[in-house]
């Protein structure tokens, strides 16, 4: 595990670049709790990443659903919940809402209660809900270690892009497993690979080495920048816990801390562990055409990653809370 690397001081640089001294003056000068606020304040994502690609977008949701245009929400829905009415449903961490509101389109659903530490995030998950006309979600602000997990309550929990941000994962989802009626769902989209984003040595270099072999200097550009992304930036632990502690702080141990406490019905892997960090300060090169064919090579460089070594850092899955008798 690297403490530190220089290119947290590139990253800084460009971060300062991005939004201003005043962010740098928040990460070094405020507790753990208001560096994580802090990051999920802003309204909108300035960088350039991998999950803003239009293509891999599809791609996703070919590798979840079997569809490049099927999303998950209609996917669960249509698949394990087409019978049901009056379902409940229990967002942690659910930002700006978007997933939730598509699960508050589907008439099975009578009531979604959803919060995120960010009041930003819910204000606008509020104006988003009503954009969209939907009536069932309640959004509201609350701390998943404050919040009361009241027994048998919901039908469906749904972490989406969140759990991974939660410490004490296996303490979590025991909470979890007694908010959830027995025999329902429990809904994942997450990272689940190395915590703190702390990879290998042979990781690092494999991903160097596919970005110097294959993609041209030309979409080496940086976003809001003329200089060229020469290495592939993996952070340092120190760079980790000062920029957001919450970021990927369990997250190594969340797939098998859900298997002691949930049936798996399905688990999609979906992949990033090339691609995450490759496009991270670029990928805005990539919604081009003139990209398309070098993306799909990048696609199955990664799948056969993850055939070969069985491994995702990306997951989508479906578990369910079993009776006691079963």
């Amino acid at each position: 595990m690297g403490l530190i690397h220089v290119n947290d001081f590139v990253d800084l640089w460009y971060k300062l670049k991005e939004r201003g001294s005043s962010y740098a003056i928040k990460k070094f000068f405020s507790s753990a709790n208001q560096r994580v606020l802090s990051t999920w304040q802003v309204d909108e994502v300035p960088g350039s990443n991998w999950w803003q690609v239009d293509e891999i977008r599809s791609r996703w949701n070919a590798l979840i659903t079997g569809n490049r245009e099927l999303e998950y929400p209609d996917y669960v829905v249509n698949k394990y919940l087409k019978t049901a009415d009056n379902v409940s449903m229990l967002s942690i961490g659910c930002g700006t809402g978007m997933k939730e509101i598509s699960f508050g389109k589907h008439k099975q659903f009578s009531h979604i209660d959803a919060f995120d530490i960010s009041p930003t995030a819910i204000n606008d998950a509020i104006k988003n809900a009503a954009s969209a006309k939907v009536n069932c979600c309640h959004f509201f602000v609350d701390d998943v270690y404050r919040f009361p997990f009241s027994e048998n309550t919901y039908d469906v929990v749904l972490f989406h892009s969140s759990l991974h941000h939660f410490t004490a994962i296996n303490d979590l989802l025991k909470q979890v497993k007694q908010t959830l009626k027995p025999g329902g769902y429990l809904i994942i989209n997450e990272y689940t690979g190395a915590s703190r984003f702390q990879f290998n040595a042979h990781r690092k270099s494999e991903v160097q080495k596919v970005y110097d072999e294959k993609v041209p200097d030309v979409f080496k550009t940086r976003k809001l920048s003329t200089q060229i992304k020469r290495k592939v930036y993996f952070p340092g632990y120190l760079r980790m816990v000062l920029s957001d502690p919450s970021e990927a702080a369990d997250s190594a141990n969340i797939l098998s801390a859900l298997d002691n406490h949930f049936k798996m019905v399905e688990l999609k892997p979906y992949g990033g562990n090339l691609l995450t960090f490759l496009l991270k300060d670029i990928a805005h090169h990539f919604n081009k055409p003139e990209t398309t064919a070098l993306l799909q090579e990048l696609f199955e460089i990664e799948n056969e990653w993850m055939r070969t070594t069985n491994q995702s850092d990306f997951n989508f899955g479906v578990y369910v809370n079993q009776k006691h008798n079963e």
